[in-house]
């Protein structure tokens, strides 16, 4: 079991926790909060609590996606982050991904904070028309696609480029996207100009 409580997250968003993996800097540990647990599982709606995998089914719906992604395509260019396992914690089930870095060694900054530091450039936009195609290619579910879910950094696959973090695999009760590929590319289109359009208009003139 890896012992997280007295540990810093390094990164922490409205679900999870995410803390430097103990025994490995190249991975990176992500842990449902309690907060979280507590507010949309315990006191969330009794639906909800109908999932077999209970507050972890992310853990399991990012698991199928990453898996689902090298199967449609090859490994090294599949758009979304490495999923290495599951590991036990002392504040829960957690999910142990390979950590996107920068080219000093750091987390890889998220899509708006690059722009935000750089600007909109040419080189931002080959990078997303690249990332865009990688979607396609391997007919991810990109569910929740915004600058806040996809960095840009390397991993043990190459780079620098970008690569969604978060927010991919079917969330839907009925899964549509899972059973039209080109319904699914339809969707991601929407999303992705949607991302685009907001990325640039966001970005330092």
């Amino acid at each position: 079991m890896f012992r997280l409580a007295q540990a810093k997250p390094i990164a922490t968003g409205h679900v999870r926790e995410v803390y430097q993996h103990p025994d490995d800097p190249d991975l990176l540990i992500k842990v449902i909060s309690t907060a979280s647990i507590k507010e949309c599982w315990d006191n969330g709606p009794w639906i909800r609590r109908l999932g077999r995998a209970g507050p972890y089914k992310d853990f399991v719906r990012e698991f199928r996606e990453y898996v689902t992604s090298i199967y449609k395509g090859d490994y090294t260019t599949s758009p979304v982050a490495r999923v290495v396992g599951i590991e036990m914690t002392d504040i829960g089930l957690g999910q142990v991904v390979e950590k996107v870095r920068s080219p000093d060694g750091s987390l890889a900054p998220t899509l708006h904070a690059w722009v935000q530091a750089e600007g909109f450039t040419e080189r931002t936009q080959a990078a997303l028309e690249e990332f865009y195609a990688r979607l396609l290619s391997h007919d991810v579910i990109a569910a929740d696609l915004h600058a806040w879910n996809v960095v840009y950094g390397q991993d043990s696959r190459g780079g620098p480029r970008l690569v969604m973090i978060d927010g991919f695999g079917e969330k839907n009760l009925i899964p549509h996207c899972l059973m039209s590929r080109s319904h699914n590319a339809s969707r991601t289109k929407k999303k992705y100009e949607r991302m685009l359009k907001r990325t640039r208009a966001e970005a330092p003139k």
